[in-house]
């Protein structure tokens, strides 16, 4: 794809691995051009994501280095990779970043790169925000779209899905037991739905979206939990006195 990338740039490549998949990081390193220097690979994440073992086996098989931010929180990933952009620009050690994150939060690092002349090239996925895209030099969408000369496969008719299921108990004690961890390093005990969601796949191989249709129908049928309004998103909260031992033992399942 064109990209505005000069075949002798000095390149960093800085992967917000809280906001992507794993499988962006391979994708950018194929981008560049064959002639260009990366002197910087840097994956930022917070424990959910960087104790995953296929974000382990990815940062380690492409040479990455790997900047573990300690909390469930995103905000320190996103500080802590804007921070460092900043200084590689100011040190001159890159003239060009490829920034991999579908977060519109780094808009305004864009813009302040650009701003003091390097150029920009964002990777990220279909769900990126355009107020993130526009602010680069240009943006690669991951996976990339099938080129329009190619063949387009018969389109199966779409599946009727099923409908959504009431939790069972083991559910509902599992759904617990996530929110009392995480809500441990939250100074007000409010627990945002991404780092929950994050941690039922990582400890539990539990999906709610594919078992329930979404985490928040799933949290209609827990009597524990509350939903409230926190930094404008939906935030869960366990219920005072409400969290009792569980029997359901995590499993940290090896994802290849």
């Amino acid at each position: 794809m064109a990209q505005p990338v000069s075949p002798t740039a000095r390149i960093a490549i800085l992967a917000d691995c809280d906001n992507i998949s794993p499988e962006v990081l391979a994708y950018a390193l194929d981008l560049v051009p064959k002639t260009a220097c990366v002197v910087r690979r840097q994956a930022y994440g917070n424990d959910v994501t960087m104790t995953h073992q296929r974000w382990r086996d990815t940062i380690n098989r492409l040479a990455f280095t790997p900047l573990h931010q300690f909390g469930t929180s995103k905000n320190a990933s996103d500080i802590a990779l804007a921070l460092d952009a900043f200084e590689i620009l100011l040190e001159e050690r890159a003239d060009t970043f490829y920034l991999l994150t579908s977060d519109a939060d780094f808009s305004a690092l864009c813009r302040k790169l650009r701003a003091r002349g390097a150029v920009v090239f964002g990777i990220g996925e279909a769900k990126t925000p355009a107020v993130l895209s526009k602010a680069c030099d240009a943006f690669a969408v991951f996976p990339p779209a099938a080129p329009a000369n190619l063949a387009q496969p018969a389109v199966a008719p779409p599946a009727v899905p099923a409908p959504p299921q009431v939790p069972t108990e083991r559910e509902v004690q599992m759904l617990n037991d996530a929110v009392a961890a995480l809500a441990v390093e939250a100074p007000d005990g409010l627990v945002g739905f991404q780092p929950l969601g994050q941690r039922l796949r990582t400890d539990y191989g539990f999906s709610a979206k594919a078992r329930h249709g979404s985490l928040a129908r799933m949290l209609e049928h827990c009597p524990d939990l509350q939903v409230e309004q926190g930094d404008g998103f939906a935030m869960v909260r366990l219920k005072s006195g409400a969290h009792k031992p569980s029997s359901v033992t995590p499993i940290r399942p090896a994802i290849g």
